[in-house]
């Protein structure tokens, strides 16, 4: 998630150039949760944590998913990075500094086209390679998540892709043209493409993301969104599809009850995303036969344990049940209920509902007053909107959900976004030239000494 609102080819020789996009899409959140779909969310040392006891369970191990992002080679322009020890002026050390206080892998979010800079960030292939030669460089797990977009899509607007970096792949006609039978064989040659690109670096691709935030919609297949128009791309229905979907808007689908809203989507849009998410699974398979998924929803969901159950067990029944249920987590982007407590409700239903570990795939918490365009500033009770706060807020989640409870990891989004309406979300402050960490760096490494011996 990144603001939006506000094959076969060499890989080498890029030269990525950055651009502006015309909006920003968290503050949609706000309007969303005015409507009634997100309400009910809910330097340290480890014995400041406060767990919560843990189901009986199995331990198994946890993905401290510390990242270098989308963004890093733009901040690297402006600014280093330091802890106190170390300093990083590069992308290795960079990923190496966040290694230092406990990261356990590289993640790259995958466009289809080869270069696809949005804002500051750059989602393109290339990049995602460079990224898994990083992480073979370094020795550590790769995880990439392939949007199944041409540039950047999420919760408020899911474009189509776009294969023309993919000599052979299709389809000749517009993709929006297309039935879903004719989208899943191309999926299908997608996922082995990249999957065979991905490994070919050396890489070990340890978990394959698919999508990003995927519940209103994926790869086109999706509702009029609270976004019509963003890098060059313009919404048009799937008809070919399902008539009906093009005729749902954002909006219209939020203000739903619930029990409606979940009846609509089951009945015109989750049985093609099942089967799409399928498709692109068994491309990547046919290459790699030990593969293991994950896709993610949004903080949307991530209010309703409902929609969350519903959504996947939609997914389960047409044919695509990943090994991690994703969601994202960002608390302070509304203000009804105990948030908290909601979203250990969420995870703890799906962990046992569908025998699946919940993956935070995206989250944040700001550390100071974040301004337009990301006004996210409802605290959580306890939680001030300060350093220790962000600090305590995943040092907690953690402590809670690790072990043997139902998360299996956590992925801070963009922890080096130090600039602009990002910053608090960042882990860093700037000052200068120079990025200095906050105490949130060692949370989640705090968190998991603080999960009760199982």
């Amino acid at each position: 998630m990144h603001g939006v609102l506000a094959l076969l080819n060499r890989d080498e020789g890029f030269e990525i150039v950055d651009k502006p996009t015309a909006m920003n899409r968290r503050s949609f959140l706000a309007a969303s949760t005015a409507l009634g779909i997100a309400a009910g969310v809910g330097g340290l040392s480890p014995s400041a944590a406060q767990a919560a006891p843990h189901p009986a369970g199995r331990t198994r191990s946890f993905r401290t998913a510390l990242s270098v992002s989308p963004f890093t080679e733009a901040m690297l322009r402006t600014v280093s990075f330091t802890d106190g020890r170390r300093v990083a002026r590069t992308v290795d050390q960079m990923q190496q500094l966040f290694v230092a206080h406990g990261s356990t892998e590289v993640f790259a979010r995958i466009a289809t086209r080869r270069s696809a800079a949005s804002g500051d960030a750059e989602h393109g292939f290339a990049r995602g390679l460079e990224r898994a030669r990083l992480a073979r460089r370094l020795r550590l797990p790769f995880n990439p998540e392939l949007g199944l977009w041409a540039v950047y899509g999420d919760i408020a607007y899911q474009p189509e892709p776009d294969f023309r970096d993919y000599p052979g792949l299709g389809p000749a006609a517009p993709w929006t043209s297309l039935t879903i039978d004719q989208m899943l064989p191309v999926l299908r040659r997608y996922g082995a493409v990249v999957a065979t690109q991905v490994l070919s670096t050396g890489a070990t691709v340890n978990v394959w993301d698919l999508g990003n935030e995927i519940e209103f919609g994926m790869a086109g297949v999706a509702i009029r969104g609270a976004v019509t128009e963003a890098d060059g791309w313009t919404y048009a229905p799937p008809n070919a599809v399902d008539p009906a979907i093009g005729q749902m808007d954002f909006g219209a689908l939020l203000a739903m009850t619930e029990p409606d809203r979940i009846a609509w989507l089951r009945a015109h849009l989750w049985p093609h995303l099942g089967r799409m998410l399928a498709a692109t699974a068994a491309g990547i398979r046919s290459v790699h036969r030990t593969a293991k998924f994950s896709a993610h929803t949004s903080t949307i969901a991530a209010g309703s344990p409902t929609l969350s159950s519903a959504f996947w067990s939609a997914m389960r029944t047409a044919g695509f049940l990943p090994d991690e249920l994703g969601t994202s987590f960002y608390p302070t982007s509304y203000d009804y209920g105990d948030r908290m407590a909601t979203f250990k409700t969420l995870a703890t239903t799906l962990r046992t509902t569908f025998g699946k570990p919940v993956f935070v795939a995206e989250s944040g918490y700001p550390s100071a007053t974040m301004s337009p365009p990301y006004a996210w500033n409802s605290p959580l009770p306890g939680y001030p909107i300060s350093p220790q706060g962000e600090a305590n807020f995943f040092r907690d989640l953690v402590a809670w959900g690790a072990g043997s409870g139902p998360l299996s990891g956590v992925r801070p989004w963009a922890p080096d976004y130090c600039v602009g309406g990002w910053q608090p979300m960042s882990f860093f402050t700037v000052s200068g030239a120079t990025a200095t960490a906050e105490p949130v760096l060692d949370a989640i490494t705090a968190g998991l000494k603080a999960v009760p011996a199982s």
